[in-house]
């Protein structure tokens, strides 16, 4: 409108450009950004595995051999589940001790990309197994397993996936060597798009998810200016 009856003049009404990256999951396209997040081929999957020994309240414990961290990779991928593994070297000083004494768990997580764990990056997290327990397990093997969880999954708590732990005996400790973690295809696809989630609801709406088509816009009306 550009005048009413009481001979006041308005400023003509201007229209509004929705976002295209906002409309992006309405009408199932994918912007660049979210291309890159969602990564179909796992081809950017990276991140790290830490595994402590808590005690029964919780804390690391303060001893030598109580915690250690190292990359995960990769290892499988197929029709139904995908491996994530890291491995430990036989270290002196750097090692993870699952102690036969009472009161002591076998606890570790795995997460995405960056050097620390945060709510955001959560892949899974092992449910605290009692050491005894394990030892009892392990028995004249030289592994062991255990469960954990995957925060991002609905229904996570009944959707638990198997971690598989190998040791060796060194100078009578048991140091851990490697911890693998299978999680199916389906599970890891909704973790994906969990995690999805979370990225378009901290930057979509800062308007920074967007196609190209706008990011060029965008620098022609810069140049008009």
């Amino acid at each position: 409108f550009g005048s009413s009856s009481c001979g006041l003049e308005f400023p003509p009404r201007r229209s509004v450009r929705r976002p295209k990256a906002a409309m992006a999951s309405a009408t199932g396209e994918l912007t660049e950004g979210a291309k890159k997040v969602l990564d179909e081929a796992d081809e950017l999957l990276c991140g790290f595995c830490a595994l402590q020994i808590l005690d029964q309240d919780g804390y690391v414990r303060k001893q030598k051999g109580s915690s250690i961290e190292a990359p995960f990779h990769m290892v499988s991928s197929t029709a139904d589940s995908v491996v994530l593994e890291s491995t430990f070297p036989l270290n002196p000083l750097f090692y993870l001790q699952v102690v036969n004494e009472p009161e002591n768990y076998f606890f570790g997580r795995f997460w995405f990309g960056d050097p620390k764990w945060s709510r955001t990056n959560q892949i899974c997290t092992l449910i605290p197994k009692d050491c005894q327990v394990i030892h009892s397990q392990i028995g004249d093997s030289s592994e062991f397993t255990a469960e954990a969880e995957v925060p991002f999954l609905k229904g996570a708590t009944s959707r638990r996936v198997p971690v598989k732990v190998a040791v060796k005996e060194q100078r009578f400790v048991t140091k851990v060597v490697s911890v693998s973690v299978t999680i199916p295809k389906a599970a890891w696809l909704e973790w994906k798009q969990y995690r999805l989630k979370l990225w378009r609801s901290s930057k979509t709406w800062a308007g920074e998810d967007k196609d190209k088509e706008d990011e060029d816009k965008e620098k022609a009306e810069k140049k008009d200016d």
